[in-house]
């Protein structure tokens, strides 16, 4: 797929277009499941006033985060959290998606051994999973994923 740079003049506009392009790619999802990587922040607010309208069959959909902190859902961090609050009780359903989340009650080296199992076998026979669509938000710092310019582990 060639890449493609699209500005948009609102945020409403940005939310309507992120809506219909996660519509379109899971209408052509192949396999009859739609794998979809969510990161955090501002988007989340974006999907949850325009993703409902357009979503079908969320049901068909497996979610996972890309940039979760190992901190409670409630915690105003926890990008599996937001999403729970905001987004998902909005999706058209039962039944709603799959959600792949890490295990905030494991110490840091467990939760991520554990949602690697998750996603392995999300995506079986795969070394690296391959979603069908990733949306990465960027931070006012330039951060995405949860991986900050300059941090020494950077480095």
């Amino acid at each position: 797929m060639a890449a493609r740079v699209s500005v948009f003049p609102s945020p409403q506009e940005l939310g309507r277009a992120l809506a219909e392009l996660v519509a379109e790619r899971a209408a052509a999802a192949a396999g009859g499941r739609f794998s979809l990587g969510l990161s955090g922040g501002s988007l989340v607010g974006l999907l949850a006033r325009h993703l409902p309208a357009a979503a079908a069959e969320p049901g068909r959909w497996l979610v996972a985060f890309c940039d979760e902190r190992l901190v409670p859902p409630e915690h105003p961090e926890s990008t599996a959290g937001a999403y729970q609050a905001q987004l998902l009780p909005l999706l058209p359903g039962p039944p709603g998606p799959r959600v792949l989340a890490p295990d905030t009650a494991l110490s840091p080296g467990a939760a991520a051994e554990e949602y690697a199992r998750q996603l392995r076998q999300a995506f079986p026979g795969e070394e690296v999973p391959v979603f069908d669509l990733l949306l990465l938000g960027l931070g006012p710092d330039g951060h995405t994923c949860s991986l900050f310019p300059d941090h020494p582990l950077l480095q």
